[in-house]
């Protein structure tokens, strides 16, 4: 079988005539490609058979042996990309239209409309099918039979005859025309050659064989120096003015274009006469890009003319720019290569060089495939030497086909030892044979493997991607099938890509041929993309390297599958792609596969069913009826009593922490394929769901359209499908997992009887839904395609159990519609009234518990980001939420069938934040079953709004230090009176060791309100406060003394245990500080209370919760009340407070470390001074005055983690009030001051 080369890749093809077919009338497309291959079938035509026209240059009669091939074809052409190569390679246009009418359509006016249409084509013509009886009539129309081969080589000889003649008057255009190269014509617009690798100096291009040979190549060489040299020397006479130069270069190339023209009217032998002109002028005045072209027109004459056997000479110049080995030179017992025998013929006729004295060399002496290959390299050198001209440059069109056309003729030639007759009409045909067996290819082949891929790497020294798509298409075409026919699989595949990501990147103009499928279907299998395989994922980086090639190979399937619309096979490219490549797609190319691609083949109907077995993860049972909490904290779900009796079944989830919005969990997953997990037990028309975990393992969103039991499942549940469907989907995020709750109804008990589940229908995306097993764990290192062994499957177990008691609100005593006012601080009760509406099952259990409107708004990851004594706070006030607010007075243990009863609730609003609007008190109820196993639960939810009224409040709270007593005469207040009582009582009062809490109170109810405080023993007089007044009530507290535990080790509780907390993520100065300003507001909060009733009706009472009002302690609140917080305790005392001029003083200083000091390893010294100060004038007495004397010194030395006791006796001398104090200083050299004593103490001298 051959392959057919692409238009520009046949070495031969400057000869072939380019013709249009145009289909006129009603033809259907087969009928109409069948017409063109009929036509192609014909595409030879003889000169003999074709009738002489009145043209010496292109008449048949000039040259009878020769032929005339069209090159027929039915798509339209870019003339654009050549438009400036025509005056340079004419044969590139299209000269022949030929219109084939198989209708009643009018020749004559067709044959206008196609000249109309088409006015730049030379020979326009008309051939009319399906006729009988009529003549050829008219100029340039033709009948045939009723069928179109019937009389078709005879209307193809005259075609020719009509190209001939448009010809003769087409080349006298050229006559009077100064021909230009296309980079003087279009500039810009023709894309020079821009080569990768640096362009080569100006050396031999030709490289020999053999040493015979190289040393035959020098000598040949140094002649043509010699006969460059001499023939500069007579050129020199000749070329004397650049109009000399001009005309030769201008004769030069007209005769190459008559060359061109004369190829395509069939005279070789002419043609041959005036490229080999052409080329001695041009080489004289070193024109290159015009003496290439005509080098490559001596090239296609030489084959011609060994096409046809006819034997002809190389000409001189070409035997000397163009050395080979000749061939009787070749040892002896090899033939030949040329195995064309040539029949006598004169030869051409002498040409008119230079160079005459070099001999002419006859074809059969030489190896005309080695020449042709030199001749191939020769034309590339001299194109690489223009593209040092800014305007006689070589464009890369013209380079790459030259490259082309050589490879697929070494293709040609490599399949036997000589060039054969079969090899030159397969190189006439433009055509190339399948690749080869090793075994079939010769020993001695003309043209290694080795070399033609050697040579084909040339093609990549070019920049292709600043070409035309057209022509990248047309090289990236041609070059695969030279891989294909060469053996190199996988050179191809990648030349095959290449190809695919130049028309993805532009097919706005690209018109697809129908066998483009099998062309993907072959890379495909030439990169190794077997269907059905699993994904596959290597920590090898050569395997790796291979894969994404796959992956990028796929890519460019789909792209080009999309763009010709084949959606069948972009839903298949998809599928493969994202179920076998995900983990080598980035985000970007996921999301771009999934929106421009999946999307729509979804939509469309093309993709079907998801692609992942292992959506589905997990699935679990919920009933939403036993998610409340007894008030002694134990549950009493059905599902505890029935797993405990199901030893093979992993024991219920821990306990978790109070969470009143969070639903009771299911079981633990158990991963046993074997054995089934049972979920528990459910009662027909219970409130209950599953909650199902789904996997998106990809890079992009899923939604969830509609997921149901199978058919025996729903006999017994179902799901709701209006919670999940096509315009209610559920989204999964990109590379996550999702639990997606769904309710179920429970329509038919089961009784003892077990229902397994192992699977779910599952729609995603609006397909159609497919059953997914519920898997529970993977196995990895299985290469297997099929799901059921790579993974382990789960099954789960319920039992649904039959009808139940029900318990129904009759009224709430006291309240209208279920909602009430209350002050804040106060208590309520109010009657509820319910009964069994059932008639023969009676409520066996009854527990109450409530959830506020709080404790719903929270999230359930509230306290994860909060810190310790936040959360301590917000715990604190859930727990008595939960324990506390609402309280059943007299809950009854049974109700009897039909049977109504009166229940008596309190609601405490002492402690309840003031955003609080709300409750709900829910009723868990129940029966037990008929052998005493278990209790069937239910629920009954009973909303109330509250409307909380706000009556105390505290805006504020200062703390004080209390430095000094009062006078007896104040002792009508009731905090002085404590204080004094204090200091008369107790020996070792201190005042310093107390404070005061300065408290705001504000009354923010319409009434007075009377309020009393207490802290600890200390009972405040009873204060009455105005409606929206505030008081302040001064309350005095004893400090935290050194002596008490050290607050910053003492950690802040957790209301609730059992959570794993993240770090707060303080440093341990900020810890320390957070626990002692947490531990001094628990002393307050846990000593400080009020008490309250109304002026007006003392039966209403109420509390204050402090706790609700007081903001977090400030670093001065806590290091007056907290002696601990400063590093050492500091006492000062004397002996006697008032003394006589002259009488001695004993003072005495005792420093005590607190804990956090004496923990301290640090055991430096410190200075402890003594201060004296007068106290009318606040002046600092020098330490040597002459009012006090002292024995000894003011300044002493400590240790900093002991404690230490200075005694100083004073000796006055001079009257008067005075202070003593005492500071601690550092023993440093700034000798800063660390702390004094905590207050004043005084001295009068009389």
């Amino acid at each position: 079988m051959m392959k057919s080369l692409g238009h520009g890749a046949s070495f031969v093809w400057p000869s072939r005539i380019r013709a249009l077919v145009v289909p006129i009338g009603k033809w259907k497309r087969h009928q109409f490609n069948e017409a063109v291959e009929n036509l192609q079938s014909y595409s030879e035509i003889r000169l003999l058979d074709i009738t002489p026209i009145d043209s010496s240059l292109f008449t048949p009669q000039g040259f009878p042996n020769g032929r005339l091939f069209f090159d027929f074809s039915s798509y339209g052409y870019n003339d654009s990309l050549d438009l400036f190569l025509y005056d340079f390679e004419p044969f590139r246009k299209i000269f022949v239209v030929i219109g084939l009418i198989n209708d009643d359509n009018n020749p004559e006016s067709s044959l206008q409309t196609l000249k109309e249409r088409y006015p730049t084509i030379i020979s326009h013509n008309v051939i009319v099918t399906n006729t009988s009886g009529e003549t050829n009539v008219g100029e340039n129309i033709f009948y045939c039979g009723q069928k179109l081969e019937d009389n078709l080589e005879t209307i193809l000889c005259d075609v020719g005859k009509t190209f001939l003649q448009a010809l003769s008057q087409y080349y006298s255009s050229y006559k009077h025309v100064t021909l230009r190269s296309p980079g003087a014509i279009g500039g810009n617009s023709v894309m020079k050659t821009t080569l990768t690798r640096q362009v080569a100096a100006l050396t031999a291009v030709v490289s020999p064989s053999s040493t015979n040979a190289s040393k035959r190549l020098s000598s040949i060489e140094i002649t043509t120096n010699n006969i460059k040299r001499s023939a500069s020397l007579k050129l020199a006479k000749s070329l004397s003015s650049s109009e000399n130069r001009s005309h030769s270069r201008s004769r030069g190339r007209q005769l190459k274009i008559l060359g061109n023209f004369q190829l395509l009217a069939g005279r070789y032998t002419d043609a041959l006469n005036s490229f080999n002109e052409a080329v001695t002028l041009l080489h004289k005045i070193r024109d290159y890009l015009w003496l290439g072209s005509a080098l490559d027109g001596v090239a296609i004459c030489f084959l011609l003319l060994s096409y046809l056997q006819i034997p002809f000479q190389i000409p001189p110049l070409v035997n000397v720019l163009c050395p080979i080995q000749p061939n009787n030179i070749v040892p002896e017992g090899q033939s030949p290569r040329n195995s064309v025998q040539y029949t006598p013929m004169k030869s051409p006729r002498d040409s008119t060089s230079s160079l005459s004295s070099v001999a002419a060399v006859d074809v059969e002496s030489i190896n005309l495939p080695k020449l042709i290959k030199s001749i191939s390299e020769k034309i590339m050198y001299y194109y690489e030497l223009s593209l040092s001209h800014t305007c006689d440059y070589t464009p890369q069109t013209v380079y790459s086909e030259i490259l082309l056309k050589t490879l697929t003729f070494m293709v040609v030639c490599q399949s036997g030892s000589e060039l054969s007759l079969d090899a030159l009409k397969l190189i006439i045909q433009g055509s190339m044979p399948e690749s080869p067996s090793v075994d079939e290819v010769p020993s001695e082949a003309l043209f290694t493997r080795g070399e033609i891929y050697s040579f084909a790497n040339r093609v990549f020294d070019l920049q292709l991607k600043k070409m035309e798509v057209e022509s990248q298409c047309k090289i990236y075409v041609n070059l695969a099938q030279i891989y294909g026919s060469l053996g190199f699989e996988r050179k191809k595949a990648f030349v095959l890509r290449l190809l695919l990501v130049a028309i993805v990147s532009d097919t706005e103009h690209i018109q697809w041929h129908e066998e483009y499928k099998e062309r993907l279907q072959e890379m495909v299998k030439l990169y190794g993309i077997e269907d059905g395989a699993v994904e596959k994922s290597s920590d090898n980086p050569h395997e790796v390297s291979w894969l994404i090639l796959q992956k990028k190979c796929l890519q460019l399937c789909l792209t080009v599958s999309t763009r010709v619309n084949d959606n069948e096979a972009a839903a298949h490219y998809t599928s493969v792609l994202i179920c076998r490549y995900a983990h080598l797609l980035t985000q970007s190319e996921q999301q771009a596969l999934f929106k421009s691609y999946m999307q729509p083949l979804i939509l469309e109907g093309y993709i079907q069913s998801y692609w992942d077995p292992f959506l589905l993860r997990e699935l679990k049972f919920v009933r939403l009826e036993s998610n409340g909490l007894t008030i002694d904290g134990e549950q009493i779900p059905i599902e505890t009593e029935i797993i405990k009796q199901n030893d093979s079944v992993v024991d219920i989830e821990a306990p978790q922490v109070f969470n009143p919005f969070k639903a009771l969990q299911a079981t633990s997953s158990s991963k046993n394929n074997e054995s089934a997990e049972v979920q528990g037990s459910f009662l027909v028309g219970d409130k209950a769901m599953i909650s199902c975990m789904v996997q998106n393992p990809f890079k992009f969103e899923i939604g969830i359209t509609g997921v149901q039991f199978d058919a025996e499942m729903m006999e017994y549940c179902e799901l709701d499908e209006n919670e999940i469907s096509l315009m209610h989907p559920v989204f999964v995020p990109a590379e996550s997992m999702r639990l997606i709750n769904l309710p179920l109804t429970l329509k038919k008990p089961t009784f003892h009887k077990w229902l397994t589940i192992d699977s779910l229908n599952v729609s995603v995306l609006g397909m159609s839904s497919k059953v997914f097993k519920i898997v529970a764990t993977e196995k990895k290192g299985v290469d297997s395609a099929m799901s059921d062994e790579r993974c382990i499957f789960e099954k789960i177990q319920i039992k649904i159990l039959p009808e139940q008691p029900e318990l129904q609100l009759l009224r709430t005593e006291n309240i209208s519609d279920n909602s009430w006012m209350m002050l804040h601080g106060t208590k309520k009760k109010v009657s509820i009234t319910v009964r069994n509406k059932s008639l023969s099952c009676p409520i066996d259990y009854l527990q109450f518990s409530s959830i506020s409107n709080i404790e719903k708004s929270m999230k359930p990851d509230y306290w994860k980001k909060l810190p310790a004594d936040d959360l301590f706070g917000i715990e604190k006030q859930l727990q008595w939420l939960k324990n506390s607010f609402v309280k059943i007075l007299n809950a009854p243990s049974h109700i009897a069938p039909n049977e109504v009863i009166t229940i008596d609730v309190e609601v405490d609003a002492t402690s309840v934040p003031l955003q609080f609007n709300g409750f709900d008190l829910i009723a868990n109820y129940g029966m037990r079953a008929g052998d005493g196993s278990c209790i069937y639960l239910k629920k009954l939810r009973l909303p109330y709004e509250v409307f909380l009224k706000r009556s105390i409040e505290v805006p504020g709270l200062e703390v004080i230090p209390l430095n000094e007593l009062f006078s007896p005469k104040m002792e009508s207040v009731d905090w002085i009176k404590f204080i004094m009582k204090k200091a008369h009582s107790d020996k070792d009062f201190h005042v310093g060791d107390y404070a005061l809490l300065l408290i705001d109170i504000r009354n923010s109810w319409i009434d007075g309100i009377d309020v009393k405080v207490e802290f600890e023993d200390f009972h405040g007089q009873s204060y009455m406060i105005e409606a929206d007044h505030t008081t302040r009530v001064i309350v005095p507290f004893k400090k935290l003394g050194y002596e008490t535990t050290n607050l910053k080790n003492k950690a802040i509780p957790r209301v609730f245990a059992g959570r794993q907390y993240i770090q707060s993520g303080l440093r341990e100065e900020q810890e320390f500080e957070m626990r002692e300003t947490f531990w001094c507001r628990e002393h307050v909060l846990s000593k400080l209370h009020c008490q309250w009733h109304l002026s007006r009706d003392p039966t209403k009472t109420g509390v204050v919760d402090f706790r609700q009002f007081l903001d977090k302690f400030d670093e001065r609140m806590v290091s007056i009340m907290y002696a601990n917080k400063l590093p050492y305790h500091v006492e000062l005392e004397l002996d006697k407070c008032t003394i006589e001029k002259g009488q001695s003083l004993w003072v005495k200083a005792t420093v005590t470390p607190t804990q956090s000091r004496q923990s301290s390893t640090r055991n430096s010294m410190l200075l402890l001074n003594f201060m004296l100060f007068d106290n009318q004038t606040c002046k600092l007495l020098p330490k040597s005055n002459r009012r006090i004397l002292y024995n000894g010194t003011l300044n002493h030395h400590i240790m900093a983690t002991k404690k230490a006791t200075i005694n100083l006796t004073l000796l006055p001398i001079e009257t008067g009030n005075y202070e003593i104090f005492v500071s601690i200083a550092s023993t440093d050299g700034d000798e800063s001051t660390i702390q004094f004593n905590s207050g004043p103490v005084t001295f009068q001298v009389n």
